[in-house]
């Protein structure tokens, strides 16, 4: 393993994980537990962003942001969930894909999908300042690997949508149908 390749996996791991999971994330679960609320709660809907960043830009040409975006949109559009531009009540579903070689060949690709939500929020010291800050998850949600040059464009786009699922399965628990 390149020392490359083990720094960002180490960076990766600083980030946080999650495990895949049926119902609501560990995430949202121990917001849930710590704050007695969740901050999807009442969220009419998301504008969406996705960022791909590259080391070198001519890695992975076939893997588009427009095409990362449509599978998240897809994913939160049939849940229900409104997609439109940022504002109060509607914040920023953001996904940043990081890719990087991860051997001298660059036959195999390092990768890093981390999904959150983005929401402006006031500072209850001062009414007046307000910020831009993650809410969800409570800690960083981030897929990571090592993977070939054939399959990562297959990998990160389910990465893509196995995250916008979580983010849906933990809308949902939030927001259930009266």
């Amino acid at each position: 393993m390149t020392k490359k390749l083990i720094r960002y996996f180490c960076a990766s791991v600083l980030m946080g994980i999650t495990g895949i999971v049926l119902a609501i994330s560990p995430s949202e679960k121990q917001q849930v537990d710590n704050f007695k609320f969740s901050t999807l709660k009442d969220l009419r809907g998301v504008a969406i962003k996705v960022v791909i960043m590259r080391d070198d830009e001519n890695m992975l040409p076939f893997l588009k942001e427009q095409t990362l975006q449509g599978i998240a949109e897809a994913v939160l559009q049939n849940a229900g969930i409104e997609l439109a531009k940022p504002t109060a009540d509607i914040g920023i579903y953001a996904v940043v894909v990081k890719v990087t070689a991860a051997s001298e060949d660059h036959l195999n690709i390092a990768l890093n999908v981390q999904s959150s939500l983005l929401q402006i929020v006031t500072l209850s010291r001062d009414t007046t300042i307000k910020s831009e800050v993650q809410t969800w998850p409570s800690f960083a949600q981030s897929r990571f690997g090592a993977v070939s040059v054939a399959t990562a464009k297959s990998t990160i786009e389910r990465a893509v949508k196995d995250q916008a699922n979580d983010f849906v399965n933990d809308w949902k628990t939030a927001n259930p149908k009266q």
